[in-house]
Parts: C-alpha cells; structure tokens; sequence
C-alpha cells in the first residue's frame, strides 16, 4: 500500500468510515467507530486539514462538491479502493484472555474467475491469525463475524463466503495451534 502522511491517512480514514458503518451490525461496534471518527475530527488541525484535502483532490482521492456556502467531501472511485485496501489492511481480530469453546470457521467458494480475490482472501484470513484446514476453509477461537462480514463486502464476496460459530470434536491439533 502507498505510503501517505498521517493526516491524509486520518482525512481517508474519516471518509471510509461510512463503509465501515454500514457493514457493522453490532450497535456497541457502531458507537466505537463513530468515537473514533469524533476523536480524530477533533484533533486535527483546520490548516493542515485544507492544504490536505488541496492534495488529495489534486491526487483525484477525493472531490469537493460546493453547493452556495456548503462544502460536500467525497470520495472518487480511486479513493474509494485506497480506502478500501487501508480498511482492510487495518482490520484486526481481538484475542480474548478466556476461550469460549467456540471456533469461528470461515469457508468459501470462490469461482477460479475470481482467483486474485479468492488468493488475497485467504492471504487476509492468514494474516487476521486463521489456521488453514484446507484450502477454503480456516478456523480461528475467538469472535469476528464483523471483520469477516468488512472483509468479505469489501472483497465483494459475500455470496461466496460462509461464517460458523460451532464446537469441533478432534480439535487437539487447533488448540496446539493457538496455545489454547
């Protein structure tokens, strides 16, 4: 991913925020990203903020829309996949201190047309801390159907991936796995 300043990386942050939300279903998981957005909002500073945004639409991230005195901030396609890939590559699944007992499989089907995706889902499931069973299938003990449910809609994979919750018998090998 191209490497870009901190507040360009904050004013990007900002604007994808809206896709985060609208691929949350956990009301508490909504209010934290909202805070965060409130928290980053207030700590920058107005005049960077401007110069910034001069940049980024000069760069054709982002487009500023006037209507009489208001100014309307959006994304274009191409900051929209930038977005898209800093999302992703910022998601993270918590480890919890307690195992619950409960593994989370992912499983897919994903058409050899689509193979870069296919490739790159499995290599995000691989650095989100996933144990590889098979190919299209991938388990990990602790809870993430929200980051599953980002991954794939950014992905745009949703119809071809599958999220469990379930206990496993012969699971030695998956506890050894995650030092459970």
């Amino acid at each position: 991913m191209a490497r870009y300043g901190k507040m360009t990386v904050q004013i990007l942050s900002l604007l994808s925020q809206g896709m985060l939300l609208g691929f949350t279903r956990d009301r508490k998981q909504r209010l934290e990203i909202l805070e965060e957005c409130d928290r980053t909002w207030n700590s920058l500073d107005r005049n960077q903020l401007f110069r910034a945004l001069r940049i980024l639409k000069m760069k054709k991230l982002v487009e500023i829309i006037e209507k009489g005195d208001k100014r309307k901030i959006e994304l274009t396609h191409f900051g929209k996949l930038r977005s898209k890939n800093y999302l992703i590559y910022n998601l993270a699944v918590k480890k919890r201190k307690h195992w619950d007992g409960k593994w989370r499989i992912v499983i897919f089907d994903v058409p050899e047309t689509r193979k870069k995706t296919r490739d790159s889902l499995r290599g995000h499931l691989k650095r989100l801390g996933f144990y590889e069973f098979q190919k299209s299938v991938f388990a990990i003990p602790y809870p993430c159907e929200d980051e599953i449910t980002i991954l794939t809609n950014l992905l745009d994979l949703k119809d071809s991936v599958r999220y469990l919750e379930s206990t496993l018998s012969y699971e030695e090998d998956l506890k050894k796995q995650f030092y459970l």
